[in-house]
């Protein structure tokens, strides 16, 4: 079983409302085996919403209580942001995952870079981890970050 970001597979769960579908993705993957999740909407923030920036580190911090998520109107959207999380651990765990093909560039689900709040990154930082790829990779689960 391969969870894959639902935004991957054509759903429209963005936070704009739109979808990422990645056909190639689709097609080295075999659709019987594919367990499609939006930590976002799981975590009970609706589709669309205003998007969100991780403040004060990546996502391995804010599972440590030391950075948060708002939105582009100052709202603190981190308690969604975990709960989504969690719930993507405990579905990847019930359903037998051997991997993750999550989407790059999302503060859930990136795992490279990542836009903090403020602006870029300067130079020689350090990957910046989406809450969710975060907490798969400290339990062990594989991920792939798909454009």
């Amino acid at each position: 079983m391969i969870l894959v970001s639902a935004c991957l597979c054509g759903q429209r769960c963005r936070y704009d409302g739109k979808t990422k579908e990645n056909k190639t993705l689709m097609g080295r993957l075999d659709r019987e085996a594919i367990l499609p999740v939006c930590p976002e909407e799981l975590g009970g923030l609706p589709t669309p919403r205003p998007a969100c920036r991780l403040v004060g580190g990546g996502g391995d911090d804010v599972l440590a209580g030391r950075a948060r998520l708002v939105d582009e109107n100052g709202v603190d959207r981190t308690e969604a942001f975990l709960k989504g999380a969690h719930r993507t651990l405990e579905l990847a765990r019930s359903h037998g995952v051997q991997r993750c093909c999550l989407k790059a560039k999302s503060p859930s689900c990136g795992s490279k870079r990542l836009a903090l709040q403020g602006g870029a990154l300067p130079e020689g930082y350090r990957p910046v981890l989406g809450v969710t790829a975060a907490l798969l990779l400290a339990n062990g689960f594989p991920v792939e970050e798909i454009p």
